[in-house]
């Protein structure tokens, strides 16, 4: 399984929850940029910024991708909430390639939750980093970190 795991694109300086001009722009590279994947299941929290980020992949696969909504507020908190993301990513065929848009405190516990790996931290006003997880049914996955759009 491949799971593109990856924070929320750019969020606007007064700390609302939606995308900046850039993070727009940003989301719109990853839809071009995971299209073709065969992706067809994606998890966001319940933020309008992870929400908006997935927006327009889903605008080009329509029916094709199911995004599922995670509360942050529920049962467990955070930590319920990574776990529930990890236990449902668990759950998907071997050949399965999802996508997973959290923040700077939700990708490395899922990433860890899901490979057993750990990722150093996502800064602050850092918005450019791309996971590339492959989940195996049994080990430790491994961790490709690439970039993408504007360095941030």
């Amino acid at each position: 399984m491949i799971v593109f795991a990856l924070r929320h694109a750019d969020r606007k300086a007064d700390g609302s929850d939606d995308l900046s001009p850039a993070g727009i722009e940003r989301a719109e590279l990853l839809a071009r940029m995971l299209a073709e994947s065969g992706i067809r299941k994606a998890y966001c929290s319940d933020a309008k910024r992870t929400q908006r980020t997935m927006a327009p992949l889903k605008n080009l696969l329509g029916a094709k991708l199911d995004v599922v909504v995670v509360t942050t507020e529920g049962a467990g908190g955070i930590d319920g909430h990574v776990q529930q993301i990890v236990d449902q990513i668990k759950a998907l065929p071997d050949d399965a390639v999802v996508a997973v848009v959290g923040h700077t405190n939700t990708v490395g516990p899922i990433i860890k939750g899901l490979t057993g790996r750990s990722i150093d931290a996502i800064g602050e006003n850092e918005f450019d980093k791309l996971f590339v997880v492959s989940v195996p049914k049994t080990g430790a996955g491994s961790v490709a970190l690439t970039r993408y759009g504007v360095a941030t």
